[in-house]
């Protein structure tokens, strides 16, 4: 869904993709260190418990994400193992930020739930590009990762702003549940989008 919006951020992912040109940083050098500051935001989070703060680091990652690929671009270093690097450091930490949440408000069973459906999702695409050549573009599902990691980070920041209980629970459990049911309603989606196009191909 907002994947396809990516267009969008490019002119500004471009123009700090520059400035770290002109630091020197490769693009898979970028791509680690910016996994290694958001592993410090999970490790500030499990100290400081402020979830307005680490719901808003987490947007501004997000929005990042982008700028390791711009640089890539415009220094002429695109690769697929880049690819894969950026890929891998994005489910590190999208798995990190749903354990240290969990830590901190309790809620194991939830985030257990949510980061084995996130990873299914992208098990179920890769899995069926080992059956059939696909392309990226062919799987325009419901929760895919930048879906996701906008839900999740502004249900942290609501929970932050008001931790009282809604309906007899907190803001933080309503978004990990609804959450939830979207990432295994995405799951489903991808599974017989999968079938379709590996019926239809072989």
């Amino acid at each position: 869904m907002l994947t396809r919006l990516r267009h969008a951020v490019e002119p500004p992912a471009a123009f700090v993709a520059r400035l770290f040109l002109r630091l020197g940083f490769s693009p898979n050098g970028l791509t680690l260190l910016t996994l290694f500051v958001s592993g410090l935001a999970c490790l500030l989070f499990l100290w400081n418990r402020n979830a307005v703060l680490f719901g808003t680091l987490m947007i501004v990652f997000g929005l990042f994400d982008s700028v390791d690929g711009a640089l890539a671009r415009i220094s002429h270093r695109v690769t697929k193992f880049g690819s894969y690097l950026d890929a891998l450091c994005d489910r590190l930490f999208e798995t990190a930020a749903a354990l240290v949440v969990a830590w901190v408000s309790g809620y194991w069973l939830l985030s257990f739930l949510l980061i084995s459906g996130a990873l299914l999702i992208s098990y179920a695409k890769a899995r069926a590009a080992m059956e059939i050549p696909i392309s990226n573009n062919e799987w325009p599902d419901l929760m895919e990762r930048t879906e996701r990691g906008l839900i999740f980070a502004f249900g942290v920041i609501a929970w932050g702003l008001y931790p009282k209980p809604v309906f007899g629970q907190d803001l933080l459990f309503w978004m990990l549940a609804v959450l939830n049911v979207l990432v295994y309603a995405t799951l489903i989606q991808r599974f017989f989008r999968a079938r379709r196009l590996i019926r239809s191909r072989t």
